[in-house]
């Protein structure tokens, strides 16, 4: 019955419930819109580092890491990857020989990352074949072929169908020199990667450095990094602990970690700023709905309604208020972000280049993960209800004749 009534109370004045429902809508949105934004472009930022150079997890020779030599390589195993593929949360396995070496074109030299990879496995996780500006892509792992960095090209000044020299160390101190036609150019989204990649078929790569089926690590796919440490110690168990060592990317690359952890501090401070501005407004409603109905509550108390009865009734409308108000928040955050996460923001100008000056794609993405409308909706709401007690406790201290008479 006190629901019935709440629920008929508050559609009595339409405008007030419109305004207090809209207060609430535009708290829920906002904090939709800033959590998927900052964890958007966190998400891009790992992922234009870690999935087109380590993966999220790395499978490599015990001890490789200290010691990143060619030497401290591993037999390709194909039983390797039936344990790793058990695994539910292991999505896919990128086999690399990733190695340094020298990379000429005419009078210009340069020291260039080489990663011998499987073409068709890169293509269906990183989609490189959509990344190339210029040329095509590699198709075969037997193809005598490379495709460079934007950057790299421009630095070398080369073009497609030029021959790339490059010259480095091989298996067990051998010579490794060899021409490549450059049949593409691609464009990565990290920028420091875009100025130094040099992708050759990995058998190739291997042909080249005399290491015949070794490579130096394995990259693990997921299907949530929300998985990743309970995924590392799952694999670790399924694995030779004396052979092989997993890491993450965060062990892998902490000053990324480092940065982001330090970056997010301050949208924490942010978004606790904006909440504190949400819960004002908030109140600011709640007190107008007070003060609107003075007069009603005192006549209501006068004639033998119970306080206790009326402060809960008001509870009730403010939550079924502030329910609405959610509701259609959730329902308009997730149209927003669907729309940015289709159509990515394009940065342009002198922001453009604030972000390639420090290594970040000059793009814009939001992050559509559950857990960010799940969690902005329900601080909001908490925030709502713990307001809602305030009118409740007005009422507990009202005197029906000032009520009355006010």
């Amino acid at each position: 019955m006190l629901l019935k009534l709440a629920w008929l109370n508050i559609w009595r004045n339409k405008r007030r419930t419109i305004i207090t429902a809209t207060s609430v809508f535009f708290a829920v949105l906002l904090a939709i819109i800033f959590r998927s934004l900052t964890d958007g472009i966190y998400d891009n930022m790992i992922h234009n580092v870690v999935s087109y150079s380590s993966g999220y997890l790395q499978i490599h020779q015990k001890g490789y890491w200290d010691e990143q030599s060619i030497d401290n390589t591993f037999e390709e195993d194909e039983q390797l990857y039936l344990k790793l593929l058990k695994n539910p949360n292991v999505t896919h396995l990128m086999p690399r020989l990733q190695t340094f070496a020298l990379a000429s074109y005419a009078d210009k030299t340069k020291g260039v990352l080489i990663l011998g990879i499987d073409p068709a496995k890169e293509k269906a996780v990183n989609n490189l074949h959509e990344k190339i500006t210029d040329g095509k892509y590699i198709e075969t792992s037997d193809e005598n072929a490379v495709v460079l960095g934007e950057g790299l090209a421009s630095q070398l000044k080369l073009r497609v169908n030029d021959t790339l020299v490059l010259l480095g160390q091989g298996y067990h101190a051998s010579s490794a020199a060899a021409k490549f036609k450059v049949k593409g150019l691609i464009k990565l989204g990290a920028i420091e990667l875009n100025n130094n990649v040099v992708y050759i078929p990995i058998n190739q790569s291997q042909y080249m450095h005399g290491a015949k089926n070794r490579l130096t690590s394995v990259s693990v796919m997921l299907d949530k990094t929300t998985n990743l440490e309970s995924l590392k110690y799952s694999l670790q168990e399924s694995i030779n602990p004396d052979k092989y060592e997993v890491m993450t990317w965060k062990e892998m690359m902490p000053e990324m970690d480092q940065f982001i952890e330090a970056d997010s501090t301050g949208h924490y401070i942010i978004i606790g700023v904006l909440y504190f501005i949400i819960s004002f407004g908030l109140f600011g409603t709640l007190l107008m709905m007070i003060f609107e109905r003075k007069h009603e509550l005192g006549i209501l108390i006068a004639i033998g309604m119970k306080k206790r009865l009326l402060a809960i009734i008001l509870l009730l409308e403010s939550i079924l208020i502030s329910l609405i108000g959610c509701f259609s928040g959730i329902i308009a955050g997730i149209l927003v972000v669907k729309w940015f996460t289709i159509h990515p923001i394009h940065l342009t100008g002198e922001l453009k280049q604030v972000y390639e000056d420090y290594g970040i794609e000059s793009i814009i993405y939001f992050s559509s993960q559950e857990k960010i409308f799940i969690i902005q909706t329900l601080i909001v709401l908490a925030l709502s209800i713990l307001l809602a007690f305030y009118p409740g406790y007005k009422v507990m201290k009202l005197k029906p004749i000032e009520a009355i008479n006010s």
